[in-house]
Order: C-alpha cells, then sequence, then structure tokens
C-alpha cells in the first residue's frame, strides 16, 4: 500500500481515526446510569469497529495490507495477553473483560485501543499525527470552557447539569487527568510547527486550558486580593483536580527545562541522557511516596493527611497485602474490591471518607493488585519500548516533540499516584504510543490472494460485529431500558425490563444496585402512604418477586461478592415489608457474606436485624454488640487524631436503639438503612 495514495477510502479512514477521539471526549450522553464514561466507551467501541471494518474493505479493494511491526507492538500485545490470563486465573473474567460503568476499563477497551493503534499507526501520514493533536487541543479547550461556565466558574444556570463540576467528564479528576493531556498535545504541536498564525493559535488554547476552574483555582480571578497569599501558600493555586493541576505545573517547568536542553549544543546521545535522567528521576519519585504511604509514615503520607484523605494510605496498605496474597498474575484487572474483601479490616469503615472501593487509587498499587508482577513488569516493558524507540527518532530527527511525548506519559504516571486510568485517559496513552511506533512500523507488508483477502473480509467483519454487538449495542440496550424503566410508572414496562436482565452479562452488580436503590428508596419514604392500599401493596410484591428473581438468577456468578451480597439481603428486608417473605434465603446470604467478611460492620448490621425480623432478639443484640465493639475500636483509635468517621458509629447506636425500642413488641418492625 502506497500511503502516498489518495483513494477516497484511505480518505474516508483517516477521518474517522482523527475523529472518533475528538468526538469521544466531546460526547456527553444523560439518561444513561453513569453520563461521563459509559456512553463515551459505546461511543467507541462502535466507531472502532466501523474503523476495522473500512480498513478491511481498503485491504480488499487494494490488495496490500501493512501491519505495524516493532517490538513496541509485540509488547503491548504481550500486555494484552497478560490481561487475558490475568482474568481467567483471578476468577472473575467476565467482570475483568467488561470493567463496570463507573470505569470501562476492562479488557475490552484495550482491544480497541488496540486496534486505533494499529490501523492509525499503519496509515497515518505525519500531517495526520497534527491533525489529531489539533483535534484534541481544541476538545479541550471545549470542555475548558464548559468548566468555566460550570459550577466552580462562573456558575451558570444553563450548566447546572454538571453537578459534580469537572466538565462534560462529571467529576474533577476525570478531567483534570484529561487536560493535562490536551495542554501538551499543544506542547507536541508548537513544537512541530513552523507558522506564527498557528502558534499563536495553540498558545490560546493552552492558556484557556490552564485558567478553568479544574486546574487553577478560580478563586484568584474573584478576588485577586488572595494573589499575595499565594506566595506563602503556592498549593493556593491549585484547582478543584488538585493532583492534575500540580502535574501541570511540574510539567511547564519540565518543558522549560527539556528545551533548554534541546537547545544546547551537544551531542545526540548526552541529550538523549539527560532527558532519560530526568524522566526516570520523575518516576522514581513515585516508589519512596508509595512506600512512604502504605508504611503510613513520612513524606508522602503527611501530605496526604494534610489534605484530610486518610482513606488512600488505608487502601494502599490493603492493595499491598491483597499484592502479597497474589503476587504473579493478581486478582485479575477491575477486581481490586475481591482484593479488598480478602485483605479488609474494619479500620476502612471508620475513617473520614471510608467506604468501599473498587480501585486503589494508585495506577502502580492497581497495577500490582489487579495482574501482579507479571502484568506491571509488562506495562514496564511498554514503557522501555516506547522510550528505545523516542531516542532512536530524536536522533535521527531532532524532533522535540518526542521528549515532550515521553514527559506527557511519565505525567501521566504521575497523576494517577492518587487516581486511576479510565477509557478516556487510556486512549490518550495510545494515541501517544501510536504516534512514537508509527516512526517504526511500516516495514511488514502482505499481498495476499484474492481466497485470502475474501476470508478475510468477511470473516473479519462477523467477528467486529458480533463483538460489537456483544460489547457495546446490548449493553447500551440494557442500560436505556434500565433508565426508561425507571422512569416509568408502568408496571409491566419495569416487570418486562427486569425479565429481560435475566440474560444480562458484563455489568450486573452495578445495574442491580442501581435500579434496587432508586426503587427501595422511594418506596420505603412513602411507606405509610402505601400501606394502606392493598392493590398498590399487591403490585409492589409481585415487583419486588421479579426484583428478588432477578438477584437470584445472578448469584451464582457473584456468591463470592461482598457487595452484592450485602445489597440482595437490603431487598429481601424492604420486600418482607410489601409481604414478599424470602427470610430464609437472607439467612443463608447473611453466612455466606460472614464466610467472605467479619471485618465489615454492614455485614453484622444486616444480621442484627435479620434476626429481630425472625423473632430472635438475643441474636440480634449479640449481633450489634460485636459491631459496636468494632465501632468502639475505631473510636479509641482514630478520634483524637480527628480521622474518625462518626457515621457508621452512629448506625450501630441507631440499630442498638432500635432493638431496645421495639424489644418484645409484637408489632411488626422495620428500620430502613440508607446507603449501607
Amino acid at each position: 500500500m502506497n500511503l502516498a495514495e489518495n483513494s477516497f477510502l484511505l480518505k474516508v479512514l483517516r477521518i474517522a481515526l482523527i475523529f472518533t477521539p475528538f468526538i469521544f471526549t466531546l460526547l456527553y450522553v444523560p439518561g444513561f446510569l453513569y453520563p461521563a464514561v459509559f456512553p463515551r466507551a459505546i461511543f467507541l467501541y462502535s466507531a472502532i469497529s466501523a474503523i476495522l471494518i473500512i480498513w478491511l474493505i481498503y485491504v480488499f479493494r487494494h490488495e496490500k495490507l501493512i501491519l505495524p511491526k516493532n517490538w513496541l507492538t509485540v509488547a503491548i500485545l504481550i500486555y494484552i495477553l497478560t490481561l487475558f490470563i490475568s482474568g481467567i486465573t483471578g476468577g472473575h473474567f467476565e467482570h475483568s473483560f467488561f470493567g463496570d460503568y463507573s470505569r470501562t476499563s476492562g479488557i475490552i477497551i484495550f482491544i480497541y485501543i488496540t486496534a486505533w493503534y494499529s490501523a492509525s499507526a499503519s496509515v497515518f501520514r505525519p500531517k495526520d499525527w497534527v491533525n489529531t493533536f489539533r483535534a484534541l487541543l481544541f476538545s479541550g479547550v471545549v470542555l475548558a470552557v464548559i468548566s468555566l461556565l460550570g459550577i466552580n466558574g462562573l456558575a451558570l444556570s444553563a450548566f447546572n447539569f454538571l453537578d459534580q463540576g469537572g466538565s462534560l467528564f462529571s467529576n474533577n479528576t476525570f478531567s483534570g487527568i484529561y487536560y493535562v493531556f490536551a495542554f501538551f498535545f499543544g506542547v507536541i504541536l508548537f513544537a512541530k510547527e513552523s507558522s506564527l498564525r498557528w502558534r499563536v493559535g495553540y498558545a490560546v488554547a493552552m492558556f484557556i486550558i490552564l485558567i478553568n476552574p479544574d486546574i487553577l483555582n478560580w478563586e484568584l480571578w474573584q478576588d485577586p486580593s488572595m494573589i499575595k497569599e499565594v506566595f506563602k501558600n503556592p498549593a493556593l493555586v491549585l484547582g478543584t483536580a488538585r493532583a492534575s493541576s500540580a502535574v501541570m505545573g511540574m510539567g511547564i517547568i519540565l518543558t522549560l527545562v527539556l528545551y533548554v536542553i534541546h537547545r544546547i549544543r551537544i551531542s545526540v546521545v548526552v541529550k538523549g541522557g539527560i532527558f532519560l535522567f530526568i524522566l526516570v528521576s520523575l518516576l522514581s519519585v513515585s516508589v519512596p511516596f508509595i512506600w512512604s504511604v502504605t508504611a503510613q509514615k513520612g513524606f508522602g503520607y503527611d501530605l496526604l493527611i494534610s489534605q484530610s484523605d486518610y482513606q488512600r494510605p488505608m487502601l494502599w496498605w490493603y492493595g499491598m497485602q491483597a499484592f502479597k496474597e497474589r503476587p504473579l498474575l493478581g486478582y485479575g484487572p477491575n477486581n481490586f474490591e475481591y482484593a479488598l474483601q480478602d485483605t479488609l479490616t474494619s479500620d476502612i469503615f471508620f475513617l473520614k471518607g471510608g467506604n468501599w472501593a473498587d480501585k486503589a487509587h494508585n495506577s502502580l498499587i492497581d497495577s500490582l493488585v489487579e495482574t501482579g508482577m507479571v502484568g506491571t513488569l509488562a506495562m514496564l516493558f511498554i514503557f522501555l519500548t516506547v522510550s528505545w524507540y523516542g531516542f532512536k527518532r530524536y536522533s535521527s530527527t531532532q524532533d522535540f516533540s518526542v521528549p515532550v511525548t515521553m514527559l506527557i506519559l511519565v505525567l501521566h504516571f504521575t497523576q494517577t499516584q492518587t487516581s486511576f486510568n479510565t477509557s478516556t485517559s487510556l486512549l490518550m496513552v495510545f494515541i501517544l504510543l501510536a504516534y512514537i511506533s508509527s516512526e517504526y512500523s511500516r516495514n511488514i507488508l502482505f499481498t495476499p490472494s484474492r481466497r485470502a483477502r475474501e476470508i478475510a473480509l468477511w470473516l473479519g467483519s462477523g467477528v467486529i460485529i458480533v463483538m460489537l454487538i456483544v460489547g457495546a449495542i446490548l449493553p447500551a440496550f440494557y442500560n436505556r431500558n434500565v433508565v426508561k424503566a425507571l422512569g416509568s410508572r408502568n408496571v409491566e414496562k419495569r416487570l418486562q425490563v427486569y425479565r429481560s436482565l435475566h440474560s444480562l452479562y458484563g455489568y450486573p452488580p452495578e445495574v442491580l444496585r442501581k435500579i434496587t436503590e432508586i426503587y427501595t428508596g422511594t418506596l420505603v419514604k412513602n411507606f405509610d402512604i402505601l400501606k394502606d392500599n392493598k392493590n398498590a401493596m399487591e403490585g409492589i410484591a409481585v415487583e419486588f418477586n421479579v426484583v428478588l428473581d432477578l438477584y437470584e438468577k445472578h448469584y451464582d456468578q457473584y456468591d463470592d461478592n461482598l457487595k452484592y451480597i450485602i445489597n440482595y439481603v437490603r431487598i429481601v428486608h424492604v420486600a418482607s415489608l410489601f409481604g414478599v417473605d424470602r427470610m430464609d434465603r437472607a439467612s443463608e446470604l447473611i453466612t455466606r457474606a460472614k464466610e467472605i467478611s467479619t471485618s465489615v460492620p454492614q455485614v453484622f448490621w444486616l444480621s442484627a436485624l435479620q434476626a429481630k425480623y425472625t423473632g430472635n432478639e438475643a441474636l440480634a443484640f449479640e449481633e450489634i454488640d460485636k459491631v459496636i465493639v468494632m465501632a468502639e475500636d475505631g473510636r479509641t483509635k482514630f478520634e483524637s487524631s480527628g480521622q474518625l468517621d462518626g457515621r457508621f458509629y452512629s448506625i450501630s447506636l441507631k440499630i442498638r436503639d432500635f432493638l431496645m425500642d421495639t424489644s418484645g413488641s409484637k408489632k411488626k418492625q422495620y428500620l430502613h438503612l440508607e446507603g449501607v
């Protein structure tokens, strides 16, 4: 295939490759269960599927196929293979493959972004990379403007839907991570551009990104007198995405340092060595930082505690304990909550902000826990190969965009020392990998026969379409139906959706939790109104039976998932208010929950209430006394340092008071626990 060729299919392919990441970052679809992330991933899977089919058609028509062949591509394929192996050995492959709604960072996302990587590295020309980075820089500007108009900036009423800030990402951390990518894409463009007009445009775009409220403290604009305080406390500059804001500042300083070195008249080998030293030094800071936090002493721990971040030190400690349990291949991608179950102590539930966690909020610890040493070393292999190709490219071209690209990857790793990757950040990483790879990937050429091309076209298209249906269309269909059912007053429509979810795969815990939290919460709040309406009570009982059947349908798959079991028990308890008696099943579930962990107060709360509802008041008091002891221990340990989260202690006391107040009563009593 001649890349200078200007065929229609090749134009379409390049345009699709450029605009897919651009549209992906700006996509916002209200009405889904997690608007900021899930619809983006569904769009990405769909768009890349279309790109792959166009690619196959192009190969069929032009009789030639070029694939990226270099050690970086090999490293990426090794990493994906490791993800599969780790997911299988971890015992929860389906969850590893799909991830969940709120992250969409399962194995499936790596398959699709690797497809984007392969296609772009094969067909992109240098100007295509410029256009890609321009599109992403512009998307960063659009998102930054929305942040400026949102709740942390000008707070315009039209942007009230952004109730968490964070532009269209609906999360300040996620948006902050993207702004770092977008800003330094501007630096890459600035380095590659000779036109003054374009350079001015890039500079303006980067400035807009830099001053949005997620990166720069908006109060400095609202109250300029605060500027003098910045000299006493530089942290006042940081926006709502504090880690990303700090990394942005660090990155700007290091970019200037790298540029000075780039301009010095010394050998390329010496420059490369200095670049490598700077980047490795920045990477190395993460190791003592993580050690300090997990050991709960030293500068890293003190930094997090100074920001009232008590949960991360505990999570990281749990993560390292889990890594020791499965050091080779880990628990499988996206299975941190299973690792947490195995290592959890009650401490985390009494810390401020403490609760369940599905990530360690540290990319290195997440990697060690989820994929073990094998997966972490595979990830390191990717970085080493991209560094090697980056060094070769800089040596031959003196292109300053190359060390900037390496800097972005290191800055992103630094960012995620207090966060985690989502589909957005993973795509941005692979775009940078493809950019470096593109210089060294056009060296394997196939000229398959017509018969081979026909087989490849039809077989490949079939696999892509099946993958699209399984990975994108059906999950989106399920998701949309759930949302419609939750907003519908038509009982039959809701029952139809519940029954259709028997075949749900990939995301059952998240879907069922969302359904039941909204539905049961509304019913309990209106119980006094409903209890005298016989028709309503009977209809609700029917609906609860269908919901509980749905939970039971997926139970075998999640019988070792503590969150799933606890939610299941809560639904049984609420359903009992409406005449649905599945208390025997709740007792079995609580027994299973205790086999998984006795360090979780929720298990004892529900166990105490279960005993109360089934008439065993003595056991109820025994169970709540156990959690009261846990609460007292937490109070003794954390109260003096101001770390105690009083919510768990107060809930425990509330349950004991309920047991005491209703002791001996023949009347059916119920206590609703919100947010359990």
